[in-house]
């Protein structure tokens, strides 16, 4: 299975992909993370933590439909971070081609949400359909992150993208120093947002289900 998370630009991918890919290895599940970006940030952050339990491809390249599928063992999750779409649309689209599922990452912002119509994701998406096996775009749910408790406009965006046809986890990201500075530290997903979005994509059968020791 790969997981691709991608935004116009920023958006919070770097973060959501090491999180996520964190929560999903302390599940259980036999994880591989890719980079797919030029800035190289999570390798940055794979090296400064002290190097994360799972490894770390470089793939940022637009032939990543091919190089990945291929390095995949039988039942183990790619969770991949992409490059900024409105630069590297080549990259992103082939990873796409591949992907099982793509999480579109966002904050609940008027500019943020305004890249996303801009460029716009959709097409973006709906353009690698012809390039799958099943014809079909990937499954894309949006992800918000960078969001303040409570925040009126959090659920505000959530109904606007709802109403345009997105997918939207009800899980979100908030805007904490625990998230916005673990690129210095060691992660531990349990009890995280990131692990709560890990239980709601179990239960949406967004997940392969396992079984786990825990």
């Amino acid at each position: 299975m790969i997981i691709a998370h991608i935004s116009p630009r920023t958006g919070g991918k770097t973060t959501s992909a090491g999180w996520q890919a964190h929560a999903l290895h302390e599940r259980g599940y036999d994880v591989q993370a890719f980079e797919a970006d030029y800035s190289r940030q999570l390798t940055e952050w794979d090296t400064r933590s002290g190097g994360f339990p799972f490894p770390v491809q470089q793939q940022a390249s637009p032939m990543f439909h091919k190089n990945v599928p291929p390095t995949l063992a039988l039942g183990q999750i790619g969770v991949v971070d992409c490059g900024h779409a409105e630069d590297h649309r080549g990259i992103v689209q082939s990873a796409l081609r591949v992907a099982d599922l793509a999480i579109l990452n966002t904050a609940p912002t008027t500019a943020d949400i305004d890249r996303i119509e801009r460029l716009p994701m959709r097409a973006l998406i709906d353009d690698v359909a012809a390039l799958r096996p099943d014809d079909a775009p990937p499954p894309t749910w949006v992800l918000l992150n960078r969001t303040a408790n409570g925040a009126k406009a959090t659920k505000q965006y959530k109904d606007y993208l709802r109403e345009r046809g997105w997918n939207v986890f009800t899980t979100t990201i908030p805007s904490a120093q625990v998230y916005a500075q673990s690129m210095l530290l060691p992660i531990t997903a349990h009890g995280s947002a990131y692990d709560e979005l890990t239980t709601e994509m179990l239960t949406r059968g967004l997940l392969p289900q396992i079984e786990v020791t825990q």
